[in-house]
């Protein structure tokens, strides 16, 4: 093998290997460009999961509150009836706490002016 036959070689192999270069950056530029679909498809699908659990937590809070206000308005109700029924009982059990209340709060008044 003669100087001349490898000089050859080495001019032939330039332009092939940046052509391979040029190919690689091609190939690559896609790839960006592919990820960088895919991380917005992504994205979305991780954006419309959360939009839906968030409509879900709410529909669901609000259903609580309905029932809660079911519940509460029955125990009024119930309560109502009760004391419709038993209205001396509820104004001595109303009296009894009420003086029991006014005790409490007389002796601690007048043992803190002992100090």
């Amino acid at each position: 093998m003669n100087k001349d036959d490898g000089k050859a070689d080495r001019a032939e192999a330039v332009p092939d290997i940046e052509q391979q270069i040029r190919q690689l950056r091609e190939d690559v530029a896609a790839l960006a460009k592919s990820l960088q679909g895919y991380g917005a498809r992504v994205a979305d699908g991780v954006k419309a999961r959360a939009q839906d659990a968030s409509g879900d937590a709410v529909a669901e809070s609000l259903k609580a509150v309905r029932e809660l206000r079911g519940e509460v308005e029955a125990m009024q109700a119930r309560l109502e009836g009760d004391v419709r029924a038993h209205p001396l009982a509820w104004l001595v059990g109303a009296l009894g706490i009420g003086v029991l209340l006014g005790l409490i709060f007389s002796h601690r008044d007048h043992g803190s002016n002992r100090g």
